[in-house]
């Protein structure tokens, strides 16, 4: 019998890859504003929500341009780049496997709602999920409060639930909302960040030891 009889996926980073993408924004952002460009592994070292603290550790002048503006600036430069998104691997046969042993799934995102749901959509994988719970702006402040407001509304046992994600913040959620943790290294923070949050697996298929 499962361990879990729900799993809450996040989704930038966890279920879509777009690690790349995300530092292409970054990088165009930075470049036209004259401020350093970073790496890869400088981004997934640094990055963190609220976002609005992670543009100001990278340069942003937030009082010349505020969140607002930043914020529509990369939505515009991410869908740029966005022609290029693909599933994390793997990530199809997982999310069949699991509704196959019975467990529930669910997602929750710091990106607008109705923008992840034509994402799922587009790349049909929006059946595999009972409900897709996103942000209702562009700020990504953060998750914690929605997904309180998720268990408000969904038949949800936290003690039964678990929460996969790709990012410290991931962690910070479950713990405040009394999901079980498992952080994905291929994501959005550096492999030795996770590890000190929680339990880690570097491909999403070998998640199913801890159902």
């Amino acid at each position: 019998m499962a361990r879990y009889k729900n799993i809450v996926w996040d989704w930038n980073g966890t279920l879509l890859d777009d690690v790349a993408v995300g530092v292409d924004t970054l990088n165009e952002m930075l470049g036209r504003r004259a401020l350093r460009l970073l790496s890869v592994e400088e981004y997934k070292d640094r990055f963190g929500f609220p976002v609005v603290e992670f543009y100001q550790k990278i340069g942003f002048d937030m009082e010349k341009e505020p969140l607002h503006e930043l914020s529509l600036d990369f939505v515009s430069t991410y869908n740029k780049y966005a022609t290029s998104l693909e599933l994390n691997s793997d990530v199809p046969e997982v999310l069949d496997n699991i509704r196959q042993i019975g467990i529930k799934q669910y997602i929750l995102s710091a990106l607008r709602e109705d923008l992840l749901q034509q994402m799922l959509q587009s790349f049909d994988i929006d059946a595999r999920f009972d409900k897709a719970c996103g942000s209702d702006n562009i700020y990504a402040t953060g998750k914690i409060e929605r997904g309180q407001r998720m268990l408000e509304v969904l038949d949800i046992c936290p003690a039964e639930t678990l929460m996969v994600g790709d990012t410290v913040h991931d962690a910070e959620v479950a713990k405040a909302l009394g999901f079980g943790c498992v952080l994905f290294t291929g994501g959005h923070n550096s492999e030795w960040r996770l590890r000190e949050k929680a339990p880690v697996v570097r491909q999403l298929k070998d998640l199913e030891r801890f159902w």
